[in-house]
Order: C-alpha cells, then sequence, then structure tokens
C-alpha cells in the first residue's frame, strides 16, 4: 500500500471554483507551442460539507485560451461527480474521477484537459486533509525534509545574462536555458551563460520536444563541451522508446522528460526503459498528489533523478515543492521559471534563498489566497 491509499480521510463535497487568471505580458514570448502573450493560471477552490476549503491548480499553459476549457471541465464535468457521492479519501476520489470521466475522454480525445481537471481537483483534496490532520503534506506524504532544492528555470536562451545574474546573485545552484530548434542559434548562448556561472553550477538544457528524431543525438554532442547536467524533451515523448535509448546511449549529458507524460503506462515505460537519467512529471498535468506521489517514489527507488516540472502559479508551485520534498530525493530539484510570474510570486509566501525553498510546518499547502488578488487578476468563467 502506498503513502497515499494508507491514508483514510473523508471526502464529501459541497463545491468546487475554478479561478482563471490572466495578466498580459508586455513582451511576447515565442515558444515552440505558439506565442506566449500573458501569465495565465487555473486555480481551484473546493469546498466540503463541513465547510473546509482547500486550493489547487489545474496546468493550462498552452494553449492559453485551454484554462477557459479546463474551468468548464471542472464545473460541469468534476463537480457535479464528486457532489454525488462521498470517499474515503482522496486517492479514492482520484480513482472514481479517472473512472467516471474515462468514456468523455476517449469520445473527446482530450486526455491532457480532463486528467489536468483532475489533477489540480485532487491537489485541492490533499490541502484539505493536510489541514485537517494538521500536518505539512510533505510530511503527512512521507517525507523527512521541508527544505527542497530549486533551479532557476528561463524561457530564453538569448538575452539571458541579466536573469543569470539575478539569479546568481539569489542563490541559484542550477540555471536551465531553452534551445528550441537548430542548437546553431542558441550554442553560443550556453558557451557565455557557462563563464558566467563559473565549472560549479548546474547548467542544463531544454528543447521543448522541437528537435529531429534522425538528428538529435548529433545535435547534443554539439553542447559536448558545456558540461549540461541534462538536456531535456530533445524529441517529442511519443518517439519510439529506440529513439530515446539511442539518444541517451550516445548523448554527451544525462537525457531528461516526463513533463507530457499523461498515464500510468508511460510512466512505466519510461521507468523500465532506462533512457531517462531525469524524470519530470508534471502533477498539475497529470497525477495531483494521488498518482504522482507513489510514482516519485518509485522514481527515487529506481535511482533515476526527481525534478518535478512546474511553470505556473502559487498552489501548483507549493504543491511540487510538497511532493519533491516527499519523494526524499538526494539529488532532486524543483524547476523554478527565474522570471515574474503574477499568479505565483504575488501569492507565494515563501523565498529561493541559498538555491532552496523551505516549504514549512503550515497544514496542507499551507497557502493563504489574497481574495483581492484574485480579483485583480481573475477572468469571467466562458457562459456554457
Amino acid at each position: 500500500m502506498t503513502a497515499v491509499e494508507s491514508i483514510e480521510s473523508p471526502i464529501a463535497v459541497e463545491a468546487i471554483e475554478p479561478f482563471i487568471l490572466r495578466i498580459p505580458l508586455d513582451e511576447p514570448v515565442k515558444t515552440p507551442m505558439g506565442m506566449v502573450d500573458s501569465s495565465v493560471a487555473l486555480l481551484v477552490r473546493v469546498t466540503t460539507t463541513a465547510g473546509e476549503e482547500g486550493w489547487g491548480e489545474v496546468w493550462c499553459n498552452f494553449p492559453r485560451f485551454g484554462a477557459f476549457h479546463r474551468a468548464v471541465i471542472v464545473k460541469k464535468v468534476i463537480e457535479p461527480f464528486l457532489k454525488s457521492r462521498s470517499f474515503a479519501g482522496p486517492h479514492e476520489a482520484w480513482r472514481a474521477m479517472h473512472a467516471a470521466a474515462n468514456v468523455l475522454r476517449l469520445q473527446s480525445g482530450e486526455t491532457g484537459p480532463v486528467s489536468a481537471a483532475i489533477a489540480g481537483v485532487d491537489i485541492a483534496l490533499w490541502d484539505i486533509v493536510g489541514k485537517r490532520l494538521n500536518q505539512p503534506l510533505w510530511r503527512l506524504l512521507g517525507g523527512q525534509s521541508g527544505s527542497i532544492s530549486a533551479y532557476a528555470s528561463l524561457g530564453r536562451s538569448h538575452g539571458f545574462e541579466f536573469l543569470v545574474d539575478d539569479g546568481l546573485k539569489r542563490g541559484f545552484r542550477a540555471f536551465k536555458l531553452r534551445c528550441w530548434g537548430d542548437p546553431a542559434a542558441h550554442l553560443d548562448a550556453y558557451v557565455k551563460a557557462r563563464e558566467m556561472v563559473g565549472p560549479d553550477v548546474g547548467l542544463m538544457a531544454d528543447a521543448n520536444s522541437s528537435w529531429p528524431v534522425d538528428q538529435a543525438l548529433t545535435w547534443s554532442q554539439r553542447f559536448a563541451d558545456v558540461g549540461l547536467d541534462f538536456l531535456e524533451e530533445a524529441i517529442p515523448v511519443d518517439s519510439p522508446v529506440v529513439a530515446w535509448t539511442t539518444l541517451a546511449g550516445g548523448a554527451p549529458m544525462k537525457i531528461a522528460g516526463g513533463e507530457n507524460m499523461l498515464s500510468e503506462d508511460m510512466f512505466e515505460q519510461a521507468l523500465e526503459s532506462g533512457a531517462y537519467g531525469v524524470l519530470q512529471p508534471d502533477m498539475c498535468k497529470w497525477g495531483g498528489f494521488s498518482g504522482a506521489v507513489p510514482l516519485a517514489q518509485r522514481i527515487v527507488a529506481k535511482g533515476i533523478r526527481f525534478c518535478p516540472h512546474m511553470f505556473s502559479g502559487a498552489p501548483g508551485l507549493l504543491a511540487s515543492g510538497h511532493l519533491l520534498a516527499a519523494a526524499n530525493s538526494p539529488d532532486g530539484s524543483l524547476e523554478y521559471g527565474i522570471e515574474y510570474n503574477p499568479p505565483r510570486d504575488d501569492f507565494m509566501q515563501r523565498e529561493v534563498k541559498d538555491g532552496r525553498i523551505e516549504i514549512g510546518e503550515a497544514p496542507g499547502l499551507g497557502l493563504v489566497m489574497d481574495p483581492e488578488l484574485i480579483q485583480r487578476y481573475r477572468v469571467p468563467m466562458p457562459a456554457y
């Protein structure tokens, strides 16, 4: 029995309210997934019949308008189902949500939106249980310490200098830059970044699944002299297993991935393939605590480095921090977008110091949401 299965704390849901937050960016950012013109987040507040309240977050980064669709799934699909019955605990509710939504997922072809909606609600259910049992989730779920490592993640390669300089001053000991497309356009930036941070600070590359499968191994060799800790998502997640193992066998750095895996079967294949030196599930995309805690503990037991993916708001960031702490990973590190992100930074009560985040002893997620700030950034739910 896993840690999440062993905790029974009855769940009876009264209401679920989605909050879509959107803050336009002064300067849009180009990515392989499209132009990013705003900071977005989809938060969910779950209230039980006893008046308890918990917060979670649904992944909605791409496309930006996807937040509206996922909010409707939460309100029109997940809320009525959870209100219709009670559950022995969050894990039972998580399993039941997946089973009840399976036909919808198959008929619509929308595994991602359905999985993310369930994950966000699951996080909120666990927040409620942690508060009820008066324990921080990292400890309730088996963690030995609430102090976690964090690395600075940049959404760019060119124009990175001021961000790396600021990150070094804030105590970050590892940095990840993007290198989507032909690495010839990015390699100079990595050489310069290595010169800036020195030989003892971690440096990683994220290709956002943009490299051709038949060129990925050759392209990875171009970074041999930079000293990368890992290369993330060089090829698409649905590439044949042999493509991943070939890349891992010849690349001069560890291969990372996992943020776009959306089922237990996908993670099982990744764990057994031997291709990944680093695995990076995103608990707001798939799993919540109920799915991600057992997965994280399996990753660590396999000797694979566990670095949760996270590039969103405060509930998701804190949940991912609790997850990393619960995994007791000896070399794990949490992704932390170093650029200002209002849905995260305006609500967080914790800072990165010396490359670490202290999750703390507050029960549940330990997050207090400011209702005035929420209303400042909130946009209306779509009519349906």
